[in-house]
């Protein structure tokens, strides 16, 4: 029996939150509703800019693969996070976060560069838009891979973020390689719909790796498969996986399993921020596959466990919210 439930490799990042105006998303030149990578010149002097003009809501350790993870940890699932920081107080916090939960932390710190942050911008509407700056995470390579980590996982989690330079890109291929040989299963999660527009070329390499999992929002389905219905959609992503997994915000969420199809349509709440959503949505899910629940009951969790994260600010919840949500799927 595998030791570790899930490894990932993710991009590791600072999340810092603000409340802004459709202007400003605007202004900014910004795709709402997506992630856009920023240099750390201009980063630096926006994240400052922020601070100084409307304060942060939140600030926690974030990335899609680090904050699936962190919610798995919380369910008492035994869980590793790969990545790569910097040698700074965030650095420093951030390793720090994960080990407090309980998160097996194999991360390289180096001492050069920043630790990466993400400035979630969060509109009116309760929509957050994402100007990342990835810091020494973007110097993520192969050396950072403990293999070890991997062939004791009984999944791997990658994200579709890595596929954004060449040499994360290589991390993802080396470490699915890797899953392969010793029969680990395989989950990615495509994570934005730019990121599928922009490195659609990218995706479709990793994929053909083939893999037992694919996470997405309804977007990102659309754009990886050129379609405008979500049905060609899952015909096209069934080349990659055997289950497919759509999550598509109020509308619920689609999962396809060889032939079999399922629609669940999550209860009606007020959201306040939608950070996180799509990464509760996989942690709950998997929790559920594993403990061997029915494919309806999956989503209806992955539901409500959304559901709650989008009702705070940020894409963690509080401890005794995570006790509260185990309980629902017993």
């Amino acid at each position: 029996m595998k030791k570790i439930l899930i490894s990932g490799i993710g991009n590791a990042l600072v999340d810092s939150e603000y409340k802004v105006s459709e202007e400003e998303i605007t202004e900014l030149n910004l795709t709402k509703g997506c992630m856009e990578l920023n240099d750390k010149e201009n980063h630096v002097k926006l994240s400052l800019h922020l601070k100084k003009t409307h304060g942060a809501v939140n600030m926690m350790p974030g990335g899609s693969v680090a904050n699936s993870l962190y919610t798995l940890s919380q369910f008492g699932s035994d869980v590793s996070f790969i990545g790569r920081v910097s040698d700074d107080t965030t650095g420093d916090a951030f390793i720090k976060s994960l080990e407090k939960t309980g998160v097996r932390v194999n991360i390289h710190q180096v001492d050069n560069g920043i630790t990466g942050e993400c400035l979630v911008l969060i509109t009116p509407d309760h929509e957050r838009t994402m100007y990342t700056h990835l810091g020494v995470s973007s110097q993520l390579n192969i050396e950072d891979i403990n293999q070890g980590v991997i062939k004791d996982s009984e999944y791997l989690l990658v994200e579709g973020y890595l596929v954004t330079s060449e040499e994360t890109m290589n991390v993802a291929s080396y470490s699915m390689d890797i899953a392969t040989k010793h029969g680990v299963k395989k989950i990615i999660t495509l994570s934005d719909p730019n990121v599928v527009k922009f490195f659609r070329d990218n995706i479709l390499e990793l994929l053909n790796k083939t893999f037992d999992i694919i996470f997405c929002n309804k977007q990102e389905a659309l754009n990886v498969s050129k379609s405008n219905n979500i049905d060609d959609a899952i015909d096209f992503l069934k080349k990659y996986a055997h289950e497919i997994i759509i999550t598509c915000g109020e509308d619920g969420a689609y999962v396809t399993i060889g032939s079999e199809k399922f629609h669940e349509i999550p209860d009606s709440v007020k959201p306040v921020d939608l950070t996180g959503a799509g990464d509760m949505f996989l942690a709950a899910y998997i929790f559920a596959k594993v403990s061997d629940k029915s494919v309806v009951d999956r989503i209806k969790f992955a539901n409500t466990c959304s559901g709650n994260v989008i009702q705070t600010y940020g894409a963690k919840l509080d401890k005794q919210d995570y006790v509260k949500l185990l309980k629902k799927l017993q």
